[in-house]
């Protein structure tokens, strides 16, 4: 990459082909069109202008490990193929046993802009993993001259120090797993990810876990679907991790509050699994990021319904098996306080009450993945690079007056800003509920 002159870059994310998991590893069938492996041999490359790269592996919303892969182009060198067939870039990990994941994209040629010689184009895609040594290789081929370069390097990824869950928690995990491009809500969930955390709610005698998501934020913040979906993409990765910890006695219910409409959105008893078709259904309904006026008129009763739907999981003492209640929200404040009142019931004798406040970062990313998002679709297509990215955070202090309302139960609160944090406060809820 010596003496190029590497000017403002267009962002392209490149679905691939969905990778058939097997003991052998994942193979792409495009890869068997061309001689990949003759390829790694070296020689007769073509004297492309390009990069690529696998970063170093991070913990994503999901308790997954993953890598984001880069490859970069010269605009220069694709304006001289532009119209003419397309490009292909090739993706390949090998695992210490010698097992191959691969996956590709594919860069229509005819498509790109004329001005394209004044850009790079830059190949991104995330890659879950498992901790280990990889051979990572990538290889650009184009279609109609049938030239290629390839290039290889090593990728190490470690496990998580100081890991709060036991070492077999990831062991259901495929050792590389390509997540693909798709839109929200699916983005948020990615239902085709394969395998799950190994990892259950087991107490001492049988309880029930009610899971309680809230999927409207702040007031003064109602209606406004950009902050919505942020929280989201945050809040249900860690409803699909909870709802996967269900065990034989601590079967898990789920369900999704409304607070700006004061409604249940959807609910599901015995969790096995979760019914994500249903619920995605609920979430892509028309409508949801906007609040009529009727709701507007209506929502000093709002901190009432939330108090209200926590009592009825919460029942009638003596309640048998007692519940386990654990609300995912982000912080909310209440533009009218006439109903903060706190919640009437006791705490439940044998059971817990957990908060987990998710504090989205401020800019416009998944925080599930920390990728560019707009309108809840990773950002795609053509356009400016706008900068590099910031690290999470909470944008500042935001007041939560939900908590309060949970007070007489003594719940325990775990502020969410990280993948983190959210290890940190599963591991510390699973200790709770193995002694109840």
């Amino acid at each position: 990459m010596r003496g190029v002159q590497w000017r403002w870059c267009v962002i392209l994310l490149l679905a691939g082909i969905a990778p058939v998991w097997a003991a052998s590893g994942s193979l792409d069938p495009e890869f068997a069109k061309v001689p990949f492996d003759e390829w790694l041999k070296g020689g007769g490359q073509a004297h492309f202008k390009w990069r690529a790269h696998a970063n170093p592996a991070q913990l994503s919303m999901y308790q997954r490990l993953w890598t984001k892969i880069e490859v970069e182009l010269d605009g220069a060198d694709l304006a001289e193929r532009r119209g003419k067939g397309r490009m292909l870039v090739f993706s390949q990990f090998t695992d210490e046993a010698g097992n191959r994941y691969q996956d590709h994209g594919v860069i229509e040629l005819g498509k790109l802009e004329e001005g394209i010689r004044s850009q790079n184009l830059l190949y991104t895609q995330h890659v879950f993993v498992t901790p280990g040594e990889y051979r990572v290789a990538f290889a650009i081929f184009d279609g109609e001259t049938g030239e290629h370069s390839v290039r290889e390097e090593r990728l190490r990824v470690g496990a998580l120090k100081g890991d709060p869950l036991p070492v077999n928690a990831g062991s259901e995990f495929p050792p590389v797993e390509f997540v693909g491009e798709t839109a929200a809500p699916d983005a948020w969930y990615l239902p085709a990810e394969k395998g799950r955390l190994h990892l259950t709610f087991a107490p001492r005698e049988p309880v029930r876990v009610e899971i309680i998501l809230n999927l409207t934020p702040a007031e003064d913040l109602a209606g406004n679907s950009v902050v919505q979906d942020r929280n989201l993409s945050g809040l249900i990765p860690m409803l699909k991790i909870l709802a996967q910890a269900a065990g034989p006695d601590a079967p898990v219910s789920v369900e999704d509050l409304d607070l700006s409409r004061r409604r249940v959105t959807f609910h599901q008893n015995d969790v096995h699994p979760l019914d994500w078709k249903e619920m995605r259904q609920t979430l892509e309904e028309k409508g949801t990021g906007a609040i009529d006026l009727k709701s507007l008129e209506d929502r000093e009763h709002n901190a009432a319904f939330f108090v209200q739907e926590v009592a009825r999981k919460i029942g009638p003492p003596p309640s048998h098996p007692p519940p386990v209640i654990i609300v995912l929200s982000s912080p909310v404040s209440f533009v009218s306080k006439e109903d903060l009142h706190q919640i009437s019931v006791e705490a439940p004798p044998g059971g817990r009450v957990f908060y987990l406040r998710y504090r989205a970062p401020s800019e416009k990313k998944n925080p599930a993945m920390m990728i560019p998002y707009e309108n809840g679709r990773p950002i795609g297509g053509f356009g400016r690079r706008r900068g590099p990215l910031q690290a999470p955070g909470n944008g500042g202090v935001q007041l939560d007056q939900l908590a309060n309302t949970l007070k007489p139960l003594s719940p325990h609160i775990f502020n969410i800003d990280t993948p983190e944090d959210f290890r940190k406060a599963l591991a510390a809820m699973l200790e709770e509920v193995a002694h109840l």
